[in-house]
Order: C-alpha cells, then structure tokens, then sequence
C-alpha cells in the first residue's frame, strides 16, 4: 500500500454500524490529519470556544447539534474535548434511513449547528437515553434505526438552513442534491441534473435562487472546492492528480478555479492549513 495512504489516519467504527454516547466527543484517538469514514450526529452539552469542520469554524455551544458526513474533516483545537451526546453510524446504516429529506440532513452545503428549542431539549435528551439504553442492552439495528429517525425529524424541524428551506417538502430538489454528491466528480453539467428529475435547468435554477439564492452551477462548484480542500489536506495525491481525479482538464484549469473560490493557489492552501494549529486535532 502507498506510504502517503498508511500516514494519513482513519479513524473508522470499532464494531458493527452503530454507536451513541454521553461523555465527549470522540472520533478515535487525537492524531494529525485524520478522517472519518461513519456519519456524526453532535450534540453539544456546554460551551467551548469553537470546532472547525471542513476547514470552516462554528461555536461549540449548549444544545447546538452539528451532523457531520463521511470524508468531511471535523476538528476540535482543544486540549481538553467537550462534553456531548454522540451517535455515529456506518453508511449501511445511513442508506437505511428511508426519508431522503432526513438523508440531506448531512450534505456538506451548509454545516452550521441546529439549535435545540428549550422545550424540546427534555423530550430529546428522553429519546437520546433511549437511544442508549437500547446500544447498551440488546442493541437491535431495527430499533436504533427509529429512534435515530425520530431524532433527525425533530431536527429537520427545527433547521434554518437556507437550502433545506428550499427543499422543504420537494423530494426533487432533495434528490438533485443526493445526485449532485454522487456524480460531481465525473458529471458537472446542470442539464443532465435537472433532467434526472424530471425539470428544466431553468426551473431548477428559478427555485434554488428564490428560495437560497444560489444555482445548479454555484452548488456543483461548492461540492468540487470541499473536495479539492480535503483531498490538499489529506497529501495522499499531487496537485496534478487532484485536478485530474476532480476531472479539471489540466492542473492550470484546477489552479485557477481554486484561486477564484479562495483566493489562495492550491500549493498556498496546503501549506497554511497543515501550519495551523486548529487542524491538529479532531
């Protein structure tokens, strides 16, 4: 196996599909440059300071639920972790969750936190201990499936998110999203989305702008820049190789594409975030 891929800790589920706690938040050992490969329900229980997730930093506060995807890199510049109620799951058992609109829950859009209502916080911290008496007893995918949904309902609920506000009840545009972060790499042409579900370019583009000010386009090129940044801070490709497995023509294409969405070269961007201490650790 490639020595570049060996350096680049993977923190991955100890056992089966499904794990919650209560103490702090954990994703394995604290070690440099590491990844995920589960889904993360945060729930934070006090306040400290700030968390970074793909690069991009959000408050650690009471009550504040952050949903991180797999690949996203997630990291805490602490040496001491906050407290938090965690559930993290495997992508079998994410595929499992039937209501796609809870699904896009975790798409890499938008990562800000999830306010949980004063009046809901006992009837959720109610469900979370069932969710952790049922993972410490018989432990039953089935039933750890239901209560992990009922949660993400009452958290699709109470979500500001622009872009969920735009999908709201619209199993089409919650699609065109799943669609989207499947096939960027390969498919970046609007029409071809649009057309999987069944809508001209022109109306999907009319509903994403009236309802989050955003295109087809803007979205594409958001998920493609997530990317480039991660696969920079993993080191496990050149420059080169990055530009051509995001399917950019040439290093060129992929180094102007990625100055105009930053403002920083690719080379600048690697350097700055492995001299950071915020990405130390997570």
């Amino acid at each position: 196996m490639d020595s570049k891929r060996n350096a680049i800790p993977l923190h991955v589920l100890p056992q089966g599909q499904f794990m919650a706690s209560d103490q702090v938040v954990a994703f394995g050992e604290h070690r440099p440059s590491h990844r995920i490969n589960f889904y993360a329900l945060v729930w934070f229980s006090e306040d400290m300071g700030v968390q970074y997730i793909d690069f991009e930093p959000y408050p650690i506060q009471k009550n504040l639920v952050y949903l991180i995807s797999k690949n996203q890199v997630h990291s805490i510049p602490s040496a001491q972790l906050p407290k938090a109620r965690v559930i993290v799951f495997s992508e079998e058992f994410f595929h499992r969750i039937e209501e796609m609109q809870l699904r896009q829950l975790f798409l890499p859009f938008e990562n800000k936190g999830i306010p949980i209502p004063p009046e809901m916080t006992a009837p959720l911290e109610a469900l979370f201990s069932l969710i952790l008496l049922e993972y410490a007893g018989i432990a039953e995918i089935t039933v750890l499936l239901e209560y992990t949904t009922v949660f993400l309902h009452h958290l699709h609920r109470f979500g500001t998110h622009k872009l969920r506000a735009a999908v709201g009840d619209d199993l089409r545009i919650v699609r065109l999203f799943q669609l989207m972060e499947e096939n960027f790499k390969e498919n970046r042409s609007a029409s071809y989305y649009a057309g999987q579900i069944g809508l001209t370019p022109k109306r999907v583009n009319e509903i994403l702008r009236a309802k989050a000010g955003i295109t087809m386009s803007q979205l594409l090129s958001q998920l493609v820049l997530i990317e480039s940044k991660r696969e920079l801070f993993y080191g496990e490709f050149s420059i080169k190789e990055i530009a051509y497995n995001l399917g950019f023509a040439d290093q060129s294409y992929f180094a102007r594409f990625f100055k105009k969405q930053t403002g920083l070269t690719p080379e600048k961007f690697k350097y700055n975030v492995h001299q950071q201490a915020p990405y130390a650790r997570s």
